[in-house]
């Protein structure tokens, strides 16, 4: 099937993110800057995350968030804090590097009834912020292809803090 005639073709026209889990949030942002071309990183320290869920129970996670961008990919990196979470399986599976790649989306409903349906439920999920805030949501793909794959759905503030991210306005 092309991609002009995939039902899935939403989720891959809103590709946006490559995420890494890190231990430690300002070596990975050193790296980035000194070695990649990443100029600077906005950093969200200890995230409060609302309707948090983890692998079908309720979520506990705590974490620090770094964003930047390299051309129109957004770098994500975590640092995994406390609590139970996809970020800290990785870290103790595989150690730091490459956990997800992160997809926009309009209707969240619809994506995560995709994903479901063809056998990748949701392993972890939540929303940051208010007005509506940023509700996001990981699939179990990794026994697929190797990574894990993730959807959000941006509210205006949000958007616009990216695009001031990539403009570097912070």
């Amino acid at each position: 099937m092309s991609m002009a005639t995939s039902p899935y073709a939403y989720i891959a026209s809103g590709f946006h993110q490559i995420a890494f889990v890190v231990k430690d949030i300002k070596a990975g942002q050193k790296f980035f800057n000194e070695h990649m071309g990443v100029p600077r990183f906005y950093l969200f320290n200890d995230v409060k995350v609302e309707e948090r869920t983890y692998r079908g129970g309720e979520g506990n996670f705590h974490m620090h968030l770094a964003l930047a961008y390299a051309g129109e990919a957004q770098i994500e990196l975590i640092e995994h804090l406390s609590g139970e979470s996809i970020y800290k399986e990785f870290l103790e599976k595989k150690g730091e590097g490459l956990h997800h790649l992160g997809f926009i989306v309009n209707d969240y409903e619809k994506a995560i009834s995709n994903f479901a349906r063809n056998g990748y439920p949701v392993i972890q999920s939540g929303r940051i912020g208010n007005n509506p805030g940023v509700r996001f949501a990981y699939f179990d793909t990794e026994a697929v292809i190797g990574s894990i794959m993730e959807i959000f759905v941006l509210d205006e503030n949000t958007r616009n803090l990216f695009d001031r991210i990539k403009r570097g306005d912070f």
